[in-house]
């Protein structure tokens, strides 16, 4: 190959170049050596004295343009357009790559010269009506003639019958006929994307000339569809048809059309057969939940997941559902809470672990819907309806006690006992992390929960220390290390009390002294434990005094400053029966051992002489006696307890059981109600110190704080115990301005300043 620029003939060079062009475009042409060419296209391109490139491509562009209007008519001509197309474009992409090797030199010489053209197109028309294109590659040339010449023509002169043939097939796809030959398709729809490869937006004629039509003839065609399928098959069968649909519609855009495609196609199926119908899909999801036909609620809950926000009304549904489920456990159950609060909170336990588990496997354990079962929840155990919720935190507490109590022991075998604690761990820890978490009146729930463990603390009735340790862990998970300091104190107390106890006896034994009774002590924190109602007047019995006073001594000289306040009415005293032929042990109170206690000297009394005797007023003293009374161990001349009436020892008494616990005076409701108006009082009380001390806490800090932060900030940290009103906080503001703790900005009236 000569590279030394020459005097050429540019007719008969141009000929011979047309004739090897010629056979390139044939579809018969074989593997001819090209160096003819190539050398003819050197030639004119370094042709002297003048080259002729210009020439050449023009040259070239006609006889592109000539063999693309001969395929466009031969195209149109076949019955069969797409497969016609497809047959044409794969040969026409073959031969213009070939062409591009050939013409490389060419190619170079128009890079050259593109850097200093502008960049505005130079598309015109000569004289004679011959085309003239812009300078470019040869391959972008051969492109840019198919899609003007070809494409253009046909949507224009041909009534688009390539874009409607295409379409056709399609929607016999989705009729459900399957295709003959995907590849005719898939090559044609191909071709809008690379006769368009070589300019600066690949995609813009593709997006105009295939995507928006197809798009819009998938718009048609579901919503003709889904509109048929709704009106003739159940909402079950419509969401399965329609699935499949959407299903198929998203593997057929991957077919057929480009990547940047798929979304929007599967985007407009979804949007005519779920977002156009949302609203009957909506009313159907209601019905579903109330029927518990979880099956159809997962195709809801898929569908929906397809489109923007669908799934936020279905979050509503299922909110208000949970709340009518409670609501009905509430209305069934809530009678007999006040008694027994077990059935009543198993019910919301159960109903809570049900749809936990339904959330879980129906609706994917989407985090959205278990928010929404927390909202449903949230609203049955705080929601004052009916006044169900006023003594919730009561309710729970109780039922706390009632898994914690001992009392399981005497209705279990080993066996069942161990099996029964494992569940009453399982129910505590769900207590605290699920129907605790919920309240938002944590301190009332405190408040009862403290005076009931104290009840089982000093009356020894913990079934487990493990187990009551579990449920303080749980809330001080959920609420902090305050929230839990005194439950964890009187824990301490109890320890410290049991060491104390070995200390005393040990002191007393290397004392020589003899007490006359097994005497313990429990010695309390005043602050960590609630006050217990019932205290009375009360003379400590000759029997007990000696060891009430010994531990007193004791106690002072081994804790200098602290002083004791004896709790007579928290007492118990274990005393053995030794007048029977039968043996019996009796677990009492302080005062009712007051009370037996002259019935070892005399076997007869009368009610005042008992009264006279232990110096307790005599109303108290009848409360007393009567559980003795009524459990037979003494006998009443008459059952109204007048100073006359007679009380003696029951020689005859019997029972089946060695071991009988002699009950309190029984408290009638209106006492339990007396004694949770008492509690709540209380808590009423410790709301307002706390909100006191939290003002004062955050306007120290800040020294000066505008109203409505204040407020907000203390809303904020008052939260984990209770919700506070607003009406609340400014009662205490004013509070503590009286007390000059803060006072009122002289230059702003809506901010406060801290007072040292």
């Amino acid at each position: 190959m000569s590279l030394r620029p020459k005097r050429i003939a540019f007719e008969s060079t141009m000929a011979s170049l047309h004739s090897q062009i010629t056979q390139l475009f044939s579809p018969t042409q074989g593997d001819a050596a090209f160096m003819d060419p190539f050398q003819a296209v050197y030639d004119l391109c370094t042709a002297y004295p003048k080259p002729f490139d210009d020439a050449l491509f023009e040259s070239l562009s006609l006889f592109i343009a000539e063999y693309a209007r001969e395929k466009r008519e031969s195209i149109v001509g076949s019955l069969d357009t797409v497969s016609a197309y497809s047959h044409e474009w794969t040969h026409f992409t073959h031969a213009s790559r070939y062409l591009d090797s050939v013409c490389e030199y060419l190619n170079r010489i128009t890079a050259k010269k593109r850097s200093t053209m502008p960049t505005q197109s130079r598309r015109r028309l000569n004289a004679n009506g011959s085309v003239k294109f812009e300078r470019m590659r040869i391959h972008a040339l051969a492109f840019l003639i198919w899609k003007e010449t070809v494409l253009m023509e046909i949507k224009s002169n041909a009534g688009n019958r390539l874009l409607n043939q295409i379409f056709d097939f399609v929607k016999r796809d989705r009729d459900g006929t399957p295709l003959v030959d995907n590849g005719v398709i898939i090559n044609t729809v191909e071709s809008f994307v690379q006769v368009c490869e070589f300019v600066p937006q690949p995609l813009q004629f593709y997006i105009q000339e295939f995507e928006q039509p197809y798009i819009q003839s998938t718009r048609d065609y579901y919503i003709a569809e889904s509109n048929t399928l709704i009106s003739t098959m159940t909402i079950s069968g419509y969401m399965k048809c329609i699935s499949k649909r959407i299903s198929d519609e998203e593997e057929r855009s991957c077919r057929f059309c480009h990547e940047t495609s798929r979304e929007k196609v599967t985007k407009e199926c979804v949007s005519q057969c779920v977002s156009a119908h949302k609203e009957r899909l909506y009313d159907a999801f209601a019905a579903m939940l109330r029927d518990e036909n979880l099956g159809d609620c997962t195709l809801v809950y898929q569908l929906m997941l397809k489109i923007p926000d669908g799934i936020l009304p279905m979050l509503q549904l299922f909110q208000k559902h949970m709340f009518e489920l409670g609501k009905d456990i509430v209305a069934r159950l809530r009678p007999a809470a006040q008694k027994d609060p077990r059935d009543f909170i198993h019910g919301l336990i159960d109903l809570h672990g049900k749809w936990s588990a339904i959330c879980e496997k129906t609706f994917s354990n989407n985090p959205a819907f278990g928010a929404a079962l927390d909202k449903g929840f949230r609203q049955i155990v705080n929601e004052s309806y009916e006044k169900a919720a006023q003594n919730f935190p009561e309710l729970l507490s109780r039922f706390a006690d009632s898994l914690l109590k001992k009392t399981l022991k005497s209705q279990w075998t080993e066996t069942e006992l161990e099996d029964k604690i494992g569940k009453a761990v399982e129910c505590i820890l769900f207590l605290n992390l699920i129907l605790f978490n919920y309240l938002q009146e944590k301190d009332v729930f405190q408040k009862f929960y403290s005076r009931m463990l104290g009840r089982r603390l000093l009356g020894n009735l913990s079934a487990s220390d493990d187990l009551e340790m579990t449920m303080i862990s749980g809330l001080k998970n959920v609420c902090g290390v305050e929230y839990t300091s005194k439950l964890q104190r009187m824990f301490t107390d109890i320890t410290l009390s049991q060491d104390l106890n070995k200390r005393f006896s040990t002191s007393m034994e290397r004392q020589n002294v003899n007490l006359g009774v097994d005497f313990s002590i429990l010695v309390l924190t005043a602050g960590s434990w609630p006050s217990m109602p019932g205290a009375i007047d009360y003379d400590v019995p000759e029997e007990l005094l000696k060891s009430v006073t010994r531990f007193g001594d004791f106690y002072g000289n081994n804790h200098n400053g602290r002083k004791l306040s004896w709790m007579y009415h928290l007492c118990k005293a274990d005393v053995k029966l030794t007048y029977l032929d039968k043996k019996y042990e009796l677990n009492l109170s302080l005062h009712q051992l007051s009370v037996l206690l002259p019935f070892n000297q005399d076997t007869m009394l009368t009610l005042g002489s008992v009264v006279d005797r232990v110096k307790i007023k005599p109303a108290d003293v009848r409360k007393i006696i009567k559980p003795l009374i009524d459990l037979e161990v003494l006998v009443a001349s008459n059952t109204q307890l007048e100073d006359s009436t007679e009380i003696s020892v029951n020689m005859k008494f019997s029972n089946k059981r060695t071991k009988l616990k002699v009950s309190a005076a029984a408290q009638n409701e209106s006492t339990s109600m007396q004694e949770s108006e008492v509690t709540r009082a209380a808590v009423d009380e410790d709301r307002k110190l706390y909100l006191q001390a939290t003002i004062v806490r955050i306007l120290k800090s800040r020294r000066v704080m505008g109203h409505n932060q204040l407020i907000q900030e203390v809303i904020q940290l008052s939260t984990s115990r209770f919700i506070p009103s607003i009406g609340l906080i400014k009662k205490s503001v004013e509070q503590l301005i009286d007390k000059g703790y803060m006072e009122r900005s002289k230059e702003r009236t809506d901010q406060y300043v801290y007072v040292a």
